[in-house]
């Protein structure tokens, strides 16, 4: 799958589930894309990852089918562009404020004309092997994930909104609640107002939404009955927490074992 075919099913307000990867290692990619997500958040804005692990997990991400989209540190345009170039296919762009926020990460990740991207894709366009079709195709392929979490952006809604080119907005509850003076208190009144703001008006612009959460298969699933259609729905940290302590706990309780 590729960006033009992940975005016709998010636009399609159909479920898109996805995951995000924390690790640096390939491996833990490989086994999520394998698992069968459609597509994977690489988190470079707040975990380790240098120019080299980028390269290895996107490419592990890319060889097994899944969409690779790296959450770059900030809206600028030599992170937006090393990140597509190492391989993604996309990028989720952190803090957007308002409607020029959003214009200059939508140009960031396009060539010339429609942005201003830097030529120079030696990864994605297997080594300029395949370079004619890359470029004929990757500026209407990319994804632009725009992560609402600012009081700001809440406010400025109509406008980011009016941008071309944005391919989705992701809610961050957690960073919003502090924005919104509550911190992580993502079940204030005014917190779950803001979120269910942004979902109602993306869903009546035809604006694909996502929503940064934990929890259960039902819990999620109610995040897709309030109107959220592209859903990250956990992380390989968060599961191997999950995973590892569940079976410490049940091993002690059946064994009286420490």
């Amino acid at each position: 799958m590729d960006g033009r075919e992940l975005q016709e099913i998010w636009r399609s307000g159909r479920p898109s589930f996805g995951a995000w990867t924390l690790s640096s290692d390939p491996a833990t990619a490989a086994v999520l894309a394998n698992v069968g997500y459609e597509w994977i958040l690489v988190d470079t804005e707040h975990c380790p990852f240098d120019a080299e692990t980028l390269r290895a997990v996107l490419a592990a991400i890319r060889l097994r089918g899944a969409v690779p989209i790296v959450r770059v540190p900030a809206n600028e345009e030599w992170l937006i562009k090393q990140a597509l170039d190492r391989g993604g296919e996309g990028v989720l762009v952190p803090l957007l404020r308002n409607a020029e926020d959003a214009r200059r990460a939508v140009r960031a990740c396009r060539y010339p004309p429609d942005g201003v991207r830097g030529f120079s894709p030696y990864d994605v366009s297997n080594y300029y092997q395949d370079l004619d079709a890359y470029l004929r195709t990757i500026n209407e392929r990319v994804v632009v994930m725009l992560q609402v979490e600012l009081r700001e952006a809440v406010e400025n809604l109509e406008e980011i909104l009016a941008v071309p080119g944005i391919s989705c907005l992701l809610i961050g509850p957690a960073d919003l609640s502090f924005s919104l003076g509550h911190p992580l208190a993502t079940d204030h009144p005014e917190v779950q107002g803001a979120i269910e703001r942004v979902i109602g008006r993306c869903r009546a612009a035809g604006m694909p939404v996502a929503v940064v959460v934990g929890g259960s298969a039902d819990d999620l699933a109610g995040w897709v009955r309030r109107g959220v259609n592209v859903l990250p729905v956990g992380d390989n940290l968060g599961w191997l927490i999950s995973g590892a302590g569940e079976m410490l706990r049940a091993m002690r309780e059946r064994t009286g074992g420490r």
